[in-house]
């Protein structure tokens, strides 16, 4: 721990954590300003600044915050001395929290984290130091329950008066009112008004739709051809189409929404008729019953996440910076049924371009999975990692158990789950609590939980020992990788495998013209030209 005495003479490494809140930037707690008191703390304390971690976003749950998961690894592996805040509120709003990660942090790594506006004490083992910092995360933790409930209580009651949340849906608008100089942003009226131009393209989409005369693509493509642009300035797509036509807004209602609430009357305009909208869901409900299944658990797909359409990506590559896409082009799953003249069930699984669903923009045709899988297959049964690679692998291996080992919040995970274990068995024996069949199904969750840090070598037992076997096991395994893909490899452990190697599939019509390799696995990828004459390993031009 170091003191205010130590530091004086001391130059130590340390980190700055900065959050911003949407609600709290006009008490002071701007990025910017956390930034500037944090930089002026350090410089007076004779600190060296390691690395800023910041988190633009509002909210309270830790573990939705990237840069502060970041700065918890880097601690680990001591890339500080200590983490500089601007105030107890930045850090953790949960009382809970807050402790949980200081503790670690600080019992367990050594690492200490200093408020640089708020002074409880030079020792935090202080019972002082302690109460002062412990009294004031309690005030944070209720400020931000009191904040949370004034702000639903406020929804709620905006949503009673019949006014809607967010920005308007498309063929609405609200009344530009000015310019708040203080905050930069423009102020509106919290009133929807119909949109006079949108309202007509509206009107056109549910009719058209209703009728039955297009399909969502159709309409999306019409759109987008008369330059017919999204709320947020995009294209239009199935999704977006689909979205629109279920919107129960249209019929001048407050909508239940994702919490069941009950629908109320609002005070937006109704735009669409009640007939008119009742019709596009029959249309929906129809059209759906017609379609391809969607991706079931029990049906595999090889490559899915992995195709790609190149008719799109040389389409798209011309048209940077003049089209807004919302998706890369990925071509999706799908499963095709029918029943043969026979009576007999039939089903095969295509990919399919994204494109050509959402807006037919795409002439790229669906592709039978088998087509390009056993392509892929040849290749992988052709892949070999020469002696060299094999040891790198297994040294990288050896080293992330090591930090895995050492890491205090594996750990932490691995203890609760052991006395959880634990107690769960002596209910079991010293109770009548639970039945057989209550027990078995408990302890086997805990167990398959507990079953992948066994990997690790941290459970107990001769963890060294498990994995040197385990080492041993993949050197044998990367040494004779083509016997072991064509002979002990389930359909998911190449699944896997690919996925590991493999980053995209590019296909145009019925056939593979490039594979772009994962970056670690370019070089084995780039020597097998020779073997793979009929499938380029690049990624396309």
């Amino acid at each position: 721990m170091n003191t205010k005495a130590q530091i004086s003479h001391k130059t130590i490494i340390v980190a700055a954590y900065i959050r911003e809140s949407t609600t709290a930037q006009d008490q002071g707690y701007s990025p910017d300003n956390q930034e500037r008191t944090i930089r002026k703390y350090a410089e007076d304390h004779h600190m060296v600044i390691n690395e800023f971690y910041k988190d633009l976003v509002s909210g309270t749950d830790a573990s939705k915050r990237d840069d502060f998961q970041r700065m918890v690894d880097d601690a680990i592996q001591k890339k500080f001395q200590t983490i500089l805040i601007f105030h107890t509120s930045r850090f953790a709003r949960n009382l809970t929290e807050a402790k949980h990660y200081k503790d670690m942090l600080r019992k367990k790594l050594g690492i200490n984290v200093v408020s640089v506006t708020q002074h409880f004490g030079d020792n935090w083992e202080d019972p002082s130091y302690y109460l002062n910092e412990t009294i004031n995360e309690v005030f944070d933790s209720y400020y931000s329950k009191q904040l949370s409930f004034w702000l639903k209580t406020s929804l709620m009651e905006k949503r009673r008066q019949g006014f809607q949340r967010g920005n308007p849906a498309f063929g609405y608008y609200k009344k530009l009112l000015g310019f708040d100089k203080e905050r930069s942003r423009p102020i509106y009226d919290k009133e929807w008004l119909a949109h006079p131009t949108e309202q007509k393209w509206l009107n056109w989409i549910f009719e058209a739709y209703g009728a039955g005369l297009k399909s969502m693509s159709d309409i999306a493509h019409e759109l987008n051809e008369n330059c017919v642009k999204t709320k947020t300035g995009g294209l239009f797509t199935h999704s977006t189409l689909k979205e629109i036509l279920k919107n129960r807004i249209y019929l001048g209602v407050i909508p239940p929404g994702r919490k069941k609430l009950p629908e109320l009357p609002g005070k937006h305009p109704r735009l669409i008729s009640d007939e008119l909208f009742n019709k596009c869901q029959e249309v929906i409900q129809l059209r759906h019953n017609w379609t391809g299944r969607p991706v079931a658990h029990h049906r595999f797909f090889l490559l899915k996440g992995l195709i790609f359409c190149h008719h799109c990506h040389h389409r798209l590559k011309n048209a940077k910076g003049k089209t807004k896409r919302i998706f890369s082009p990925t071509m999706y799953c799908q499963t095709n049924q029918w029943t043969d003249s026979e009576g007999n069930h039939q089903e095969h699984y295509i990919y399919a371009c994204k494109y050509r669903r959402e807006d037919k923009s795409c002439p790229q045709p669906t592709v039978v999975c088998k087509k390009i899988d056993n392509q892929i297959q040849d290749l992988m049964e052709v892949l070999k990692f020469p002696d060299d690679i094999v040891n790198k692998i297994l040294d990288y291996m050896s080293k992330l158990y090591q930090e895995k080992q050492q890491s205090p919040k594996i750990q932490d995970q691995v203890d609760k789950l052991l006395k959880k274990k634990k107690k769960l068995t002596n209910v079991y024996t010293e109770t009548n609590e639970l039945t057989d069949e209550e027990y078995t199904e408990r302890l086997n969750k805990i167990n398959k939980q507990l079953q992948k840090y066994e990997l690790l070598g941290l459970t107990p037992g001769n963890g060294k020992l498990r994995i040197e076997q385990y080492l041993s096991l993949t050197k044998a395994y990367l040494s004779n990788f083509q016997t072991f893909w064509l002979h002990e490899l389930a359909k998911e452990e190449q699944k896997s495998w690919i996925q590991a190697t493999i980053r995209r599939v590019w296909v145009k019509d019925q056939a593979i013209i490039g594979i772009e390799p994962q970056e670690d696995f370019k070089p084995f990828f780039i020597s097998l030209r020779k073997l793979t004459n009929d499938c380029p390993i690049v990624a396309p031009l």
